[in-house]
Formats: structure tokens, sequence, C-alpha cells
């Protein structure tokens, strides 16, 4: 009844299906995890997670065929994600997980429902619902996570969880943002052991970043960057990160920061995750700028636009700050920077600076001049450095408003080539 009043008609028409493959294959089914968690809440997610006592390889690829759509699979850890109309449908078979060392990915093989149950980072992500409908109404609920939903709080379910698999305390801080949860007096006390246990350095970088951009992905990545900052696991991934009221203010801003950017513009639009990411890196010096990429295994552009940011902030700040400020002197401040610093500049600063960022990105960037280098080579100026500096000219005058035409603009442009002594063509 549950799945009938919350669940959408094609996330229904998957169910339905998933339940035919179910009894076909003679093998049980639930739905899991976050997907029981969101339909308990009222607030349907747009994936479906299932759990298949059996073989779960063989049930996705038997679903797959039956919806008429692509399947991919992760063999090591007994999975598959199938591309339904609606919404992904991931597909895992019942299993239980060994770890051969704190922070290691776990091991591991194929099990019981109450041993995927057991293996769960929360009891709200702990609780599955058959899909045979003679059984729908039947919730397993081991771990009390229905009652932990009621008092909107998130619990781990051993005191092992955080050692096991560090991640969860980026997680935790990620489920309680979007869900406006708080974490269980115990097992914020277990987080804070962790944390003074440096749990986080058995971990890859990859892993952390992973886990860092779900965390700035959230709508109220804010919430859950400012929980981190509590329990000291900003501290945990580089020293120099904070949560300040500049960084926490540049969080809120930069979803609307973004949509200055015009997708359909055809010029560079910012990564948000990683435009707040840079916000994050708000606090650091170049050098700790430095040492959180490999940190983090940035990608190479990651790693440039961190770079970026840290260098310019403190200059185009001040040279934004001005009281007055010619529009050739505000695009030549930003224009360097890729768009994720350019975000991540109006989130953090002030509301001078923030206006001035946002006239270049809407009616500023990408502007040029209106001549090119056959006109100068039309008035008889050989190609060389000089080109560069004219066309430059003339692209100020015309953000300043003292070329109103392309005649302007020539007249211009030739004073600068004269002045520069560049060669006259010999006709």
């Amino acid at each position: 009844m549950l799945l009938q009043r919350s669940l959408p008609r094609k996330r229904l028409q998957a169910l339905r299906a998933a339940a035919r493959v179910s009894r076909a294959l003679g093998v049980p089914a639930y739905l899991i995890g976050g997907s029981v968690r969101d339909l308990l809440l009222g607030c349907p997610s747009p994936d479906l997670d299932l759990c298949v006592v059996g073989d779960g390889h063989a049930f996705a690829r038997r679903l797959a065929a039956e919806l008429s759509t692509p399947l991919t699979q992760d063999r090591r850890f007994l999975t598959a994600k199938i591309a339904a109309a609606g919404g992904a449908i991931d597909v895992a078979t019942a299993r239980r997980e060994s770890y051969a060392r704190p922070g290691a990915l776990p091991r591991v093989a194929p099990g019981s429902i109450d041993d995927d149950l057991a293996r769960r980072d929360f009891s709200v992500n702990a609780m599955a619902l058959p899909l045979d409908p003679r059984l729908a109404s039947q919730l397993l609920d081991p771990y009390g996570g229905r009652a932990d939903l009621a008092r909107r709080q998130l619990r781990v379910l051993h005191h092992r969880s955080f050692i096991d698999d560090p991640t969860r305390l980026l997680r935790a801080a990620r489920y309680a943002a979007r869900l406006r949860f708080h974490l269980e007096p115990s097992t914020h006390g277990l987080a804070r052991q962790a944390v003074r246990a440096d749990c986080l350095d058995t971990v890859s970088g990859d892993r952390i970043r992973r886990e860092l951009f779900l965390l700035l992905d959230e709508p109220r990545t804010w919430a859950g960057v400012e929980l981190c900052r509590r329990l000291g696991v900003l501290r945990c991934i580089h020293p120099g990160l904070s949560a300040g009221r500049r960084v926490l203010t540049g969080l809120r801003r930069i979803s609307g920061i973004s949509a200055w950017f015009s997708p359909g513009d055809g010029r560079a639009h910012p990564d948000c995750g990683l435009a707040r990411l840079l916000v994050l890196a708000d606090g650091l010096s170049l050098t700790e700028g430095d040492d959180l990429g490999p940190r983090l295994r940035l990608t190479a552009r990651q790693r440039r636009a961190l770079k970026s940011y840290l260098t310019a902030k403190g200059r185009v700040r001040r040279a934004l700050s001005a009281p007055t400020l010619r529009d050739s002197v505000l695009v030549r401040a930003l224009e360097p920077l890729p768009p994720e610093a350019v975000a991540a500049l109006a989130a953090t600063s002030t509301d001078r600076v923030r206006r001035r960022c946002r006239r270049f990105v809407e009616r500023l960037r990408g502007v040029s001049a209106r001549i090119r280098g056959d006109d100068l080579e039309r008035l008889g100026f050989d190609p060389g450095p000089a080109w560069g500096r004219a066309l430059a000219a003339a692209r100020d005058a015309r953000l300043d408003r003292r070329a109103a035409s392309k005649d302007d603009e020539i007249r211009i442009a030739a004073t600068i080539l004269q002045a520069r002594g560049a060669r006259r063509r010999h006709r």
C-alpha cells in the first residue's frame, strides 16, 4: 500500500516488473536502503535501490531485458545499474562485508537480507520492503530505523562503523544536511572519536574526493559543511580548511550565482561542485592549496581552477572594491579566471564586488573589439606584437563607451600602432 500511495506511475511499473522477475527466477527481492527511507518520509527519490537474495546479476539482466533498457554491472561488488525510464534502478546481490583493515574497501560475499541490512551505515538506511505483493506491508526494520526517522536522527549500527569506513563521516554530514537530521548522541561521540584517531588518513584521496563532492552537490551543502567543521572532519581532510562565516555564506549563495551564467550562450558554465570546493578552500594559502590537490586527487582542471582562485582572489577583490571602476579594468581582472573562480569570488566577497562580478558575467563576458586583424592590415601595418595591443585598446574603448562604432575603434587602433612604431607595409 505504501508503494502505491507514494511512487509515481513509472516507478511503480518498474517495481511491478521487478516483482515479476523475482517470481520467475524464484529469488526474493526487496526495495531497500535510501529508497525505503525516502518513501517513509514522503519524498520518494528518483532512483530505486533493489536487493536480491540470490544472483543479483541474473536478476538485473532479466529486468533490464523486460524494461528494454541498458545495463552496467560491477562484478567485484555484486551490483548492477539499469537506466530505466523515470530514474535509475540499482540492483545488488544481498551480501555481507568484512574489512581487512580500517578504511579499506570492503570484501563482499553473497549473504542473506539480514546480512545486507547489517552492513548499512545508518539505521534509517537499514530497512527493506519485500517486492512480493503478499509481503509488501511487512517492513523489515531490525535496527529501529523507522523510530529514528520519527526522531529525525542518524544512528550508526555498531561502534566500529566510522572506523571500518571513515567516509561515513562525510556521508553523515550529507544526510544530515539533506534530511535536516541530527546525529544521535552516541553516534556523535563515535564520530568525534574517529576524527581524533585520524581515521580519514586510512582512506584514499579518491574516495574522500568522491564523498566530499557528493556533499558539495547537496542543495543545503552549507549545513553539512558546518557539521563537518564541528566534528573536526574538515581539518582531517586538510588542516587549513575551515567553515567560517565567509565560507558558509558563500556556500549559501553559490547556486544563485551559478544561475548568472547562461548555459545557452556558448561560453563556459561553472561546475557547481567545483565552485563550492573553491569557496570551501577560500581560507587556504597558495601553498596549502597545492597540498590539497594531491590530498583529494583532484583532476588537472580542478587543480588549475583552485590555483587560479587562490592566486587571484586577494588582488581581484582589492581591484573590484574601488569606489569607481571602468568596465575594461573589470574585464581584465576577471577574464583570466575560470567560471568557477568567478562564481566563488562573487559568493565570498562584499556586495560591491559581487555586483561587479555579476555585471561581468551577464553583460561583459565575451565582449571583443569590433575590428579584427584584417582591418589593421587594411590600414597598411605589418603584423606584429603591436597588433595585440591595438586590438586590446579598441576593446577597452568599446567597453568603456569611448568607441561607439567600428570606425572609432579603427582610429584608436591606428593611434596605438603609430605610437608603438608598427611597421607600415610598402605599397
